[in-house]
């Protein structure tokens, strides 16, 4: 059977309860329903309605109702924009030097490396000492010999001394 909520009591059920008790009488809409009006007893005719009286006093202000249980909460709304950035802080000192790490083991040697331009050439050395004389040679088939004169031949001139027999002499021509 419906009932009216118990303040204090029907926690997280008020509203359901509430609405069952109101549902008696009342369609979804909040409109009466039909039934909840009694019928109208037929002893005959009515007469006619007669003027409406005063509106009788206010009655005093009834003390507060207990406060309601709370409602089921609702879906989670859109995120809002995001904020400005703030400005930067401040840079925090350094930090200590740790301590040396152990040395790692000697690495593979790399591939030897394209050979250098050449260097520039160095001072000459000092001169040598004199060779040997080398051994005389074969003698020579005996041909004729030219002398050229450089000036005027004059008859009676005689050729120089060792001029070999058969040696031709060309004169110029004055």
């Amino acid at each position: 059977m419906a009932r009216l909520p118990v303040p204090g009591s029907d926690g997280g059920t008020w509203g359901d309860i509430l609405n069952e008790f109101l549902s008696v009488s009342h369609n979804n809409d909040g409109s009466l329903k039909a039934s909840a009006i009694p019928p109208v007893a037929n002893d005959g005719a009515t007469g006619a309605t007669g003027l409406q009286g005063p509106t009788g006093a206010t009655g005093p202000t009834g003390p507060d109702g207990a406060t309601g249980a709370t409602g089921l909460q609702g879906p989670t709304g859109a995120d809002g924009p995001t904020g400005a950035v703030g400005p930067a802080g401040a840079t925090g000192a350094t930090g200590a030097t740790g301590v040396a790490g152990p040395t790692g083991p000697t690495g593979v040697t790399g591939p030897t490396g394209l050979e250098g331009p050449t260097g520039p050439t160095g001072l000459q050395g000092a001169t040598g000492a004199e060779g040997a004389t080398g051994a005389t040679g074969a003698a020579g088939t005996d041909g004729y010999g030219v002398v050229v004169v450089a000036s005027t031949w004059v008859s009676g001139d005689s050729l120089p001394a060792g001029t070999p027999a058969g040696t031709r002499v060309l004169r110029r021509k004055p």
